[in-house]
């Protein structure tokens, strides 16, 4: 397929060199790769990733900031849902200590 269409090429080679740039360990190199890799992709010619790098052009710092700190939201937004899981097949609890005594069970 890669080698029948230029955009699908040009796309699949812009998401492999972000996953590149994310695994990346210097963070020094990843900064320069990922204002780098924004250039490129808002002149592709393709709206999705044009936004995408639109996006990401904003909330640069904050990305940058991960890179650099390796920190995250992954194991709150886990923890709120299995509380949204559990909330929705218990039906309902009529006691809120039980409720809550089933979310630290189910998050330990």
């Amino acid at each position: 397929m890669l080698l029948y269409n230029n955009d699908l090429r040009l796309a699949h080679w812009l998401i492999e060199r972000f996953y590149e740039l994310c695994k990346d360990t210097k963070y020094a190199r990843q900064h320069s790769d990922f204002y780098d890799w924004i250039k490129i992709t808002e002149s592709s010619g393709l709206k999705g990733f044009e936004k995408c790098a639109d996006t990401f052009r904003r909330w640069s710092k904050e990305i940058l900031n991960t890179f650099k700190y390796g920190i995250t939201n992954g194991t709150t937004e886990g923890f709120n849902n299995k509380i949204k899981v559990l909330k929705r097949t218990s039906y309902g609890f009529r006691n809120f200590e039980r409720f809550r005594t089933k979310i630290l069970h189910c998050t330990n």
